[in-house]
């Protein structure tokens, strides 16, 4: 910062002050990010009516609103098009990975993937929660067999990550859906005691 305002803005400056502005900086766009998580409720609104027939859903906390503010717990959306994308064409197997957040908007952004019929990703449902729990994984798979009707999950194959909680929650929901486990995962775990190439090679050949 102090070697750009002397090129750019021909102002010489201290160390001090280009801290104390970065600090102003950071803290105006940690606000920002709060604004934007009081605001997702009003995104959501506004996405069922520009989007009829989308499953979209806020929780904020009921122990926060009864205290007057306002605290996001969690958050679904499931757009129109991908519910009948995934009816019509769909390959019965849904894939669940949740992504962790860093930096001071701290949660976990959720997707929910399926394969069209040339094995490419299809897009199906994302979301956010505050935290990794059974209750929050429960919440968020009871919103998409709502989306896609799959009823107790009998003719649809799950693979979920190793998130916690998650595989409990496809069990209490879609007790029918038969569970598969992603490779990718389970080398990563297998990998921290048998390591190299070769043996990578030969454990992706057996998957």
């Amino acid at each position: 910062m102090k070697k750009e305002a002397e090129r750019d803005l021909k102002l010489f400056v201290s160390k001090y002050k280009c801290k104390k502005a970065k600090r102003r900086i950071m803290q105006d766009m940690d606000g920002g990010f709060l604004d934007e998580f009081d605001k997702l409720e009003a995104y959501c609104n506004e996405l069922k009516v520009s989007n009829p027939g989308s499953s979209v859903s806020v929780k904020l906390s009921p122990e926060a609103l009864e205290q007057g503010r306002r605290v996001f717990r969690r958050m679904y959306v499931c757009f129109n098009s991908s519910k009948i994308g995934w009816k019509v064409g769909y390959r019965p197997f849904i894939g669940l990975d949740g992504t962790f957040f860093k930096g001071k908007a701290r949660g976990i952004s959720v997707t929910v993937v399926g394969l069209d019929a040339n094995d490419s990703m299809y897009p199906i449902a994302f979301g956010l929660t505050k935290k990794e729990t059974t209750v929050n994984w429960t919440w968020f798979i009871e919103w998409l067999k709502l989306s896609l009707e799959l009823e107790e999950g009998g003719k649809v194959t799950i693979m979920p990550n190793m998130q916690k909680g998650l595989a409990q929650a496809v069990t209490d929901v879609l007790p029918l859906a038969e569970h598969r486990l992603c490779a990718r995962h389970i080398y990563a775990n297998w990998s921290k005691k048998w390591r190299g190439y070769e043996l990578k090679k030969k454990f992706f050949a057996c998957a």
